[in-house]
């Protein structure tokens, strides 16, 4: 029997060779400079890494560049989501329509909380939820709507927002994808009842990991700040005496770990909290991070719009649309393949792509509704037939970062057209 370091050295040699892209896609973190470094080296001199006035400098600096009401730091975008699942109230029985075409992560504290998901199909050219999708699957059991802003473009939230207006309905906003988006002005995050954000090393802005809730409502922001906090949330009412057992309040000595034992008890149902906290640390970086947002943005931006102009004569290729009223940002950069045009499937293009030309093509994100977790609840192939179509037979990204250089832009421009070419002559041949 194998053990020890002779077994370690066996699983090193199995695991796969690391290829090297020329131009990669998966673990490109933001490029952090001398600012981060001097607001981590400062962070580090307090006295406190958590809880400090940090975390409270950058929620006030984000709901400033927000337009929000509230902002609170979480350690991620999916703890902020599962907070506001439980901020909403959303239980067994209960149903949230969203769409499909996100990260596993989006619905999964509704799955947690035995809440019935209903998925709405996709605009073919955005990747957002279809607005004109959602109504349909409206019940007497609908709850909420959970738009994501998929690749960094808004979704077009007003049709939504009058749905939701209409059926009484709230809505949440994923903005994993977009911080600093806009939809005819505003920014995302603020148009919902709650927004979303990530701030993980792979997005626009980065705090290591790290996310927030924003919300515009007063009750839902003193319910998130309990239960992202360690505390309990429910109706209470003053006790009769303050006494426990025989002991009474102390006079002097205040336990901050007593809360409010001595001075109230729940009435009914509670909610337990959990620790969403962002720390000090992932807090400076978000400060410095935050100022840079625009700037960062701007980058991706330009760096798509080279993209377009050279991809757009390539046969079977095309880009996504422009929509003035919500500006894509370009978390992702989505471009659609025709194999009907070019003669050859997908696959044979993405291949030719990472095998040849050396470029790491990552496809963002297999329909949820596909998964086995949700065929499981009964979902099946069919049901969002745009979102299906797009993702087998169309869909394509490229990898897009602030620090792509001129070289890597003009390498995927030339690999595109070489690709292209290669495959339709393949198919005159055959």
């Amino acid at each position: 029997m194998t053990s020890g370091p002779a077994k370690r050295q066996h699983r090193q040699e199995a695991e796969p060779p690391v290829t090297t892209f020329t131009v990669p896609y998966s673990g490109i973190s933001n490029r952090l400079g001398e600012a981060e470094a001097r607001a981590l080296t400062e962070v580090l001199n307090q006295d406190t890494l958590a809880m400090g006035p940090v975390s409270r400098r950058f929620e006030e600096a984000f709901a400033d560049y927000l337009g929000a009401g509230h902002v609170q730091a979480t350690n991620s975008c999916t703890t902020a989501l599962f907070l506001a699942a439980q901020v909403l109230d959303l239980n067994e029985g209960d149903e949230v329509i969203t769409t499909p075409q996100t990260f596993w992560v989006t619905p999964w504290p509704l799955q947690a909380r035995g809440v019935r998901i209903r998925f709405a199909d996709i605009d073919p050219d955005s990747l957002n939820i279809d607005p004109g999708a959602i109504e349909a699957l409206i019940t007497e059991r609908t709850r909420s709507i959970w738009v994501v802003h998929h690749g960094g473009q808004a979704v077009d939230m007003d049709p939504v927002m009058d749905i939701a207006r209409r059926h009484g309905l709230t809505v949440l906003e994923d903005c994993a994808h977009a911080p600093g988006a806009t939809y005819k002005g505003r920014k995302v995050g603020t148009i919902g009842d709650i927004g979303c954000f990530s701030f993980h090393s792979l997005k626009n802005m980065t705090t290591g990991e790290g996310g927030a809730f924003v919300t515009r409502h007063a009750d839902l922001a003193e319910k998130a700040r309990a239960l992202g906090t360690i505390h309990t949330w429910g109706p209470m009412a003053p006790r009769s005496s303050s006494r426990i057992g025989p002991h009474p309040r102390p006079a002097y000595y205040r336990d901050a770990h007593t809360r409010s034992a001595f001075e109230y008890d729940f009435t009914g149902g509670y909610e337990i909290g959990n620790n969403y906290r962002m720390s000090e640390i992932a807090a400076a970086l978000g400060v410095v991070q935050l100022s840079k947002l625009d700037q960062l943005n701007a980058r991706r931006q330009e760096i798509a719009q080279t993209l377009d102009g050279g991809l757009q004569d390539i046969p079977g290729i095309s880009v996504q649309r422009h929509r003035p009223e919500s500006p894509h940002i370009h978390h992702l950069y989505t471009l659609f393949y025709d194999p009907a045009e070019v003669g050859a499937p997908k696959d044979a293009f993405i291949e030719l792509m990472q095998e040849t030309e050396g470029i790491e093509i990552v496809l963002r994100y297999f329909p949820l509704h596909l998964l086995p977790e949700f065929r499981a609840l009964g979902h099946q192939y069919g049901e969002c037939p745009a979102a299906e179509r797009t993702y087998f037979d169309h869909q394509v990204q490229l990898p897009i970062y602030t620090h792509l250089t001129d070289a890597q832009i003009i390498h995927m421009i030339e690999a595109l057209q070489r690709s292209v070419a290669t495959l339709q002559r393949r198919g005159a041949r055959s």
